[in-house]
């Protein structure tokens, strides 16, 4: 074994495992190494739990030497094989199909000695072998993270270009066994290229065609159709993960030839509660291209995984405490004496606002979630929204929040790779939008299905692949006297985009709970609620006004351009609804003054009303 960077050489260790896969004789055992940080065996070490990480084709178990650093200062035993014919482990002499290695994967685990909680860990092919190990092994299972991989192939769809290449019967043989053509590719998708060492290390288990036996073989058992025999196997996998009830993190990279987008996409439907996080300049090799480690051990931490829940017996825990959601003050509004007085209002340039009293707006937020319910979409489902703020984003927002879907919101103001980069990161399951929005979708090709703002030609709408219009959720009525179940208050209701003006923007994932909490730290600070009068001249802060119970309007402006706010358009929005708040960002703020000369005096009268400013987005600088 050569010399390993980044590894300590007491974390190497081999074990005989008995084997019952199948692929062997009854009573076969073959020898395994593996990498183990070694974290439990001292006797004043705490562990929080076992990382079992499974690497795919045609690495080994040094793709995960990050792994067992990080996992030593965060507290868990990291444990990283080499799978069989793989890496330093035994050559068999057996073809080993993806059942066989689902089933050494527990051979080894229970030769170990391996008891919960487990998070496993997967990449390539060891990310369907990992996910085959957890859907079978679910008593001591706590967790799953997952890095570039796929668990289906859709048989319309060819398999990726480099794994046909390798299939090919001129290449197979040559480009996997014979020469080292297969890896060394493999091993170029680095980003930035590999250390010399490190480049090294993971050829040295590969050095003879008969060491790689194993690295044709895995290719050879690629289910690339039906007829495969590997199929079931992997079908009976991607179908069983969809009931996996423990916390899931996919991180991956996109620059990845192999495992693209789609896979990602497919993953994030059959998991739809799984932690995305995708790592923009990486590719295949998303382990050696960013620090996955740090981020694998900070969302153990967040996510609390393996860590027992306290007994909170008598305690009063957050999660125990009174807990409204966020859209009933639009419900209470529209049923009492207030129902008639406007909710929301939309400033145009030109022509009169569009309104919703509370009541027009507590029905048409119902007959929006009866729409978005009868195509399908509901708790879980991810909803990108891009659409300007005004009454349609405000009806869109409290039609999912009551459906219990996930709303998606990020702004235009991004530009057109980091809207690119939100909208695929987030991967939802539809994305509703206004023309220009639709046509990045396809651009870009955004996953999920399409819904319009607004109704469209026939040609265009078959161009967009757009399958309904707003228009045509709102005539889905609901069911009168239906129970409307408020959404758990710990799921997720949103992810909101930061502006990136710090870096790449963030998605910043609010549950059910923290947005209510909002609300009423907002209220009880600024005693904004009911019979206030707000202008939102910032487009977040246009979600929270019908949840405070307070009439808001949008001024006429471009909200991805702050400076486009006018003096005139700011007290032409007041005057609509007899403003005393307004919230603007501080380059809007600067533009009101630049334009206040051109203002008349009812524009005067109107902002003189104003009793309560607010500005957020930027620093505020003391003149302004």
């Amino acid at each position: 074994m050569v010399e390993l960077p980044g590894v300590d050489p007491s974390w190497s260790a081999y074990i005989d495992v008995p084997s019952t896969s199948g692929a062997d004789a009854p009573g076969t055992s073959h020898r395994w190494h593996y990498l183990d940080n070694g974290l439990g065996a001292g006797a004043d070490d705490e562990v929080t739990g076992t990382l079992l990480c499974v690497h795919g084709n045609p690495t080994w178990s040094y793709l995960w030497r990050s792994y067992l650093a990080a996992g030593r200062t965060a507290g868990w035993r990291v444990i990283a094989v080499d799978q069989l014919d793989m890496g330093y482990s035994d050559r068999t002499g057996a073809f080993r199909r993806l059942e066989h290695r689902i089933t050494d994967l527990e051979d080894f685990v229970a030769a170990v000695g391996l008891a919960g909680p487990v998070v496993t860990v997967g990449h390539d092919w060891g990310g369907v072998v990992s996910l085959g190990y957890a859907d079978r092994n679910r008593r001591d299972l706590a967790g799953v993270i997952l890095t570039n991989t796929a668990i289906h192939q859709d048989p319309a769809r060819p398999i990726p270009a480099p794994l046909r290449l390798a299939l090919a019967p001129g290449v197979h043989g040559l480009g996997t066994r014979t020469s080292t053509a297969f890896l060394d590719v493999t091993l170029s998708l680095a980003r930035p290229a590999l250390e010399r060492g490190v480049r090294r290390a993971f050829r040295d288990p590969y050095r003879t065609s008969a060491a790689r036996e194993g690295i044709a073989n895995f290719v050879s058992d690629i289910p690339a159709d039906p007829s495969h025999p590997s199929f079931a196997a992997l079908t009976a996998v991607a179908e069983g993960i969809r009931s996996l009830a423990v916390p899931v993190l996919m991180m991956w990279g996109p620059h990845d030839p192999i495992f693209s987008d789609p896979y990602l996409e497919d993953l994030a439907r059959r998991l739809p509660a799984a932690d995305i996080h995708r790592f923009e300049q990486a590719g295949h090799l998303v382990q050696e291209d960013a620090d996955t480690a740090s981020t694998a051990m900070e969302w153990l931490g967040i996510r609390s995984v393996g860590v027992p829940r306290p007994d909170r017996s008598g305690d009063s825990a957050p999660e125990d405490r009174p807990y409204t959601p966020l859209g009933r003050r639009i419900t209470e509004l529209a049923a009492g004496p207030e129902a008639g007085t406007t909710a929301v209002a939309e400033m145009a340039p030109a022509g009169t606002p569009r309104t919703l009293t509370w009541r027009e707006l507590s029905d048409d937020v119902d007959a929006v979630a009866a729409g978005l319910t009868a195509l399908g979409y509901g708790a879980g489902s991810r909803v990108s929204l891009l659409v300007p703020p005004g009454v349609d984003l405000t009806v869109l927002i409290y039609a999912c929040l009551q459906i219990g879907a996930v709303i998606v919101v990020a702004d235009a103001g991004l530009g057109a790779r980091g809207l690119n980069r939100a909208v695929k990161g987030s991967a939802p399951d539809v994305v509703i939008g206004i023309e220009r929005a639709l046509l990045a979708a396809r651009a870009f090709g955004w996953p999920g299905r399409r819904i319009s703002a607004a109704p469209l030609p026939a040609a265009k709408k078959k161009a967009l692949r757009v399958e309904a219009s707003l228009n045509d959720l709102r005539a889905a009525r609901p069911v009168a006297g239906a129970p409307r179940a408020a959404p758990a208050p710990d799921t997720d209701a949103a992810i909101l985009f930061t502006s990136g003006s710090t870096g790449p923007a963030k998605g910043v994932v609010y549950t059910h709970r923290r947005l209510s909490a909002m609300r009423d730290a907002v209220e009880s600070t600024l005693g904004l609620g009911p019979g206030a009068s707000l202008v939102a001249g910032f487009a977040p802060f246009a979600l929270l006004g019908p949840a405070l119970g307070a009439t808001s309007v949008t001024p006429a402006m471009d909200v991805t351009a702050p400076r486009t706010l006018t003096a005139r358009a700011l007290a032409d929005a007041a005057a609509a609804i007899d403003a005393t708040v307004v919230f603007a960002s501080p380059a809007a703020l600067r533009n009101v003054l630049a334009t206040s000369a051109d203002l008349p005096v009812a524009g005067r009268e109107a902002l003189e009303r104003i009793t309560l400013m607010l500005s957020a987005g930027a620093p505020i600088p003391v003149p302004l």
